[in-house]
């Protein structure tokens, strides 16, 4: 890994952990063994670094999820893998997803990371609905109301459970998630 992405994977960590204004350029250095002057070299202010943090999130997590869909055409299969992915986040109690860190920071972290951010939300809750409305159209999911409403409110349980998870242990987040899943069990 080179020394930019090194800096944005431990960048990513600080804000999944911490917090985006929790963090400084110091921790960097620290965590790394490099100067300050090193990371500016990459990434001149912080927001440039919490741009390019959540750009990479975003890359990342669309690629996760599409790698999910081409895995299974099963809706079920599918909001499992989802739910796996918020699961590899919360395996310990110190992490939750970096959206939702900067969701909870949106009015401090710079606009073109809140912008960021919430562009990955609206795709993670577009490709939660197109599981939903295939799960609905098999018969093998039902809600009530419109799905995209459905998948903001799962979407925003998932960053509740993910938070909850953090102060009260992964148990309590998985039977959150757990609980989502029943709730869309066809009757």
């Amino acid at each position: 890994m080179d020394r930019k992405e090194q800096i944005l994977e431990i960048a990513t960590e600080l804000i999944q952990t911490r917090g985006y204004s929790a963090f400084s350029y110091q921790d960097l250095s620290d965590r790394l063994g490099i100067t300050k002057a090193s990371i500016h070299h990459h990434f001149p202010s912080k927001a440039e670094l919490g741009l390019a943090v959540a750009e990479r999130y975003f890359a990342d997590v669309t690629s996760a999820l599409g790698e999910v869909k081409r895995a299974s055409d099963d809706p079920w299969e599918q909001l499992d893998g989802y739910v796996g992915q918020i699961l590899s986040i919360i395996k310990t109690r110190d992490r939750i997803c970096a959206a939702g860190a900067v969701h909870s920071e949106f009015n401090v972290v710079p606009e073109s990371m809140r912008d960021e951010m919430c562009r990955l939300a609206k795709h993670i809750i577009a490709w939660i609905t197109d599981v939903l409305e295939s799960g609905r159209r098999a018969g093998v999911m039902d809600f009530p109301g419109d799905p995209k409403a459905e998948a903001a409110l799962i979407f925003a349980a998932a960053q509740g459970a993910m938070q909850f998870g953090r102060a009260h242990g992964a148990v309590k987040a998985r039977q959150i998630l757990q609980q989502i899943k029943e709730s869309l069990r066809a009757k």
